[in-house]
């Protein structure tokens, strides 16, 4: 079953002044909308992205929602080290878990749907 995915940014939020930058974004809250192949059910996903000024500052004006987006779906490694010392490294990839998600969210819905079927005399 495939899925059309629906990525939109709700909000920003800016810094004032940065390192002689100003408007910087640090923060975007997203939303992740799926519906199923048959147009039955419909899910979704929001959350934040945080940021820090790097290399990909763009002037705030000049954003796009798109490259907003991709900065958002950029894979972020998170390392973890455990009481005795061992250390995990992880992709975090916000893309990809999302669409799981609502994935999951969508199939759920449709079992639902067809394990509790209108009666066909109503």
């Amino acid at each position: 079953m495939a899925n059309t995915f629906k990525w939109s940014v709700q909000k920003l939020r800016v810094a004032p002044q940065q390192d002689g930058k100003t408007n910087i974004v640090v923060q975007a809250d997203w939303l992740c909308v799926a519906i199923s192949e048959e147009n039955i059910v419909q899910a979704g996903a929001s959350g934040s992205k945080s940021f820090t000024l790097g290399d990909s500052f763009a002037a705030f004006d000049q954003l796009t929602e798109a490259q907003v987006l991709d900065w958002c779906f950029a894979p972020e490694t998170i390392t973890e080290t455990d009481r005795k010392g061992n250390v995990t490294t992880n992709v975090k990839n916000l893309k990809t878990d999302a669409e799981k998600q609502v994935t999951g969210q969508i199939e759920r819905q449709l079992v639902q749907n067809a394990a509790e079927p209108a009666l066909p005399w109503l």
